[in-house]
C-alpha cells in the first residue's frame, strides 16, 4: 500500500461484529482474492477481495481467515493463514508479510502459515454446528453450510468512523484530479488525455489508482452510460461528462462532473446543467434515515418530471397519458439515483433496508437527451446521519459559474 495502513482496531471491531452475527458453535472461512492472469506470464495488479480486507486489513494473496468465535479454546477463535516466503519468492518478488507484521495489520494474534490450513480445519470442523463460507469446494460434502456474504453485506452497509475517513481521503484526491482536468480541458484535447490527468494526480497523491474504470465522455459519448473507451477528441461547444474516483486503502470515491470543453456553457447547456443541479440539491436533502432506496429514486423521478416539462422535453398531456409501469421521466433519466459506496464502488446493499446513519451513498441525477446529443450527470458521495445528509464532496466544484471561473483562470 502507498498510504498509511488503517489501524487494526477497525478490523478487530469488524470481526467482533461478524462473530456476533453467526450461529452459536459455528465456524466461518474467508479466503483472500487470487492474482488473476492477464496474458502469457503476466498478471493483473493484485487487488484484495473486499470481504477479506474488511475483516483483516491484509493485502496479500493466498491467505485464509478462519473464525471459530465460540470455540472453547480462545486461541482457536480467530486464525489467519498467510503464505510463507521462500528463497525463490523473495528473490523475485521481495519479502512477503511476516507473521508479526500480519498481526500488527490485522490485530489477529494467531498467525499460521498457509500450508497448515488443512490440518487446522480437520481439528476444528468436527465440532462446528455450521460452516459459513462462500467457497464450498474446500470442504467435505456432508458439512452443513450457509453463505457468508449476506452477513458481511449487512455489516458493510453501515460504515465505521475509520471507513468514512478513508472515503474522505479518497474524495480529497478525487478533487485534486478534477482541478487538474479543469486546467487541461480545451477544444482538441483527447478524452484519454483528460483521463491521464486524473490517473497522474491519483498516483502523485498516493492513491491505489482508479476505484473503477473512469468515464470521460465528450459530446454524444455522454449518452452511453458506461462509456469507457475515452478515445474521442473533445470538440469546441461540446460538454464532457466525467465519472471517476480515487481508491485509497481499498476504499472508493465516486464523482461525476460535466464541464464545457471550451470553458463556457451555452444558453441551452446552462439550462440543462442548472436543472440537474437543482435536482441534485433537492435529492440530497431527501437522503435521511428511514428512506427506502426505491422510494427515493421514484421521488427523484417526480422532480425530473417537473424539470423536463420546464425544459420542453414533453407536455402535460404526455404526462397525463403515462403509465405507472413506464413513467415518462425515464425517457431522459435511465439509471438509479444512488448506490452504496465503500470498499467497492458499488458496495453490497440490501435494497429492502432503509437508509440509516453511517451509510455512505451516492447522489447522482442526470439527464440524457438523445435528440440534442447531450448528457449531463452530477454525483457526490453522501454520509447519512441522524442530523441529515453530509456531502463528503462539498469541496469539489459543482456550481456552473465556479467551473467557468476556474477554467478561465487556467487558460
Amino acid at each position: 500500500m502507498k498510504s498509511t495502513p488503517i489501524p487494526a482496531s477497525l478490523f478487530i471491531r469488524n470481526r467482533e461484529k461478524m462473530a456476533g452475527s453467526l450461529a452459536s458453535g459455528s465456524l466461518a472461512v474467508i479466503m483472500s482474492a487470487k492474482r488473476m492472469p492477464r496474458n502469457g506470464d503476466q498478471f493483473y495488479p493484485f487487488r484484495q477481495g473486499s470481504d477479506f480486507f474488511y475483516l483483516t486489513g491484509i493485502n496479500l494473496e493466498e491467505c485464509i481467515l478462519v473464525l471459530c468465535p465460540h470455540h472453547a479454546d480462545p486461541s482457536l477463535r480467530e486464525t489467519l493463514f498467510i503464505p510463507k516466503t521462500t528463497a525463490r519468492s523473495e528473490l523475485w518478488s521481495g519479502p512477503s508479510l511476516t507473521r508479526k507484521e500480519a498481526e500488527s495489520l490485522s490485530g489477529i494474534r494467531e498467525i499460521r502459515w498457509a500450508d497448515e490450513v488443512d490440518a487446522f480445519l480437520k481439528l476444528v470442523l468436527p465440532g462446528a454446528s455450521m460452516v459459513y463460507a462462500d467457497q464450498k469446494e474446500m470442504f467435505e460434502n456432508d458439512q452443513d453450510f450457509a453463505p457468508l456474504s449476506p452477513h458481511i453485506t449487512r455489516l458493510r452497509m453501515v460504515k465505521e468512523t475509520e471507513e468514512v475517513e478513508e472515503i474522505k481521503k479518497a474524495t480529497r484526491i478525487t478533487r485534486s484530479a478534477f482541478l487538474k482536468v479543469l486546467e487541461r480541458a480545451e477544444p482538441g484535447t483527447m478524452e484519454y488525455q483528460l483521463e491521464a490527468e486524473i490517473i497522474g494526480e491519483f498516483t502523485r497523491s498516493g492513491a491505489n489508482g482508479h476505484a473503477y474504470e473512469p468515464i470521460v465522455a465528450s459530446g454524444k459519448n455522454a449518452l452511453i452510460l458506461h462509456y469507457i473507451q475515452n478515445h474521442s477528441m473533445c470538440q469546441d461547444g461540446d460538454l464532457v461528462l466525467m465519472d471517476f474516483g480515487a481508491e485509497l486503502n481499498n476504499y472508493a470515491a465516486d464523482c461525476s462532473r460535466t464541464i464545457p470543453v471550451n470553458g463556457r456553457f451555452s444558453k441551452r447547456q446552462m439550462e440543462l446543467y442548472e436543472a440537474v443541479l437543482r435536482v441534485f440539491k433537492q435529492a440530497m436533502k431527501m437522503m435521511n434515515p428511514g428512506v427506502i432506496m426505491a422510494d427515493f429514486h421514484n421521488d427523484v423521478g417526480a422532480l425530473w418530471e417537473e424539470e423536463h416539462l420546464k425544459l420542453g422535453l414533453y407536455t402535460s398531456s404526455d404526462v397525463a397519458s403515462q403509465t405507472k409501469a413506464d413513467p415518462i421521466w425515464k425517457r431522459y433519466y435511465m439509471h438509479g439515483t444512488t448506490h452504496s459506496l465503500g470498499l467497492d464502488v458499488h458496495d453490497p446493499f440490501d435494497r429492502s433496508q432503509p437508509f440509516e446513519p453511517g451509510m455512505v451513498l451516492t447522489c447522482e441525477p442526470g439527464i440524457y437527451i438523445r435528440e440534442e446529443g447531450t448528457g449531463i450527470r452530477l454525483e457526490n458521495d453522501i454520509l447519512i446521519t441522524e442530523n441529515g445528509p453530509v456531502d463528503l464532496m462539498k469541496d469539489i466544484p459543482i456550481e456552473a459559474a465556479h467551473i467557468e471561473e476556474l477554467m478561465s483562470c487556467c487558460k
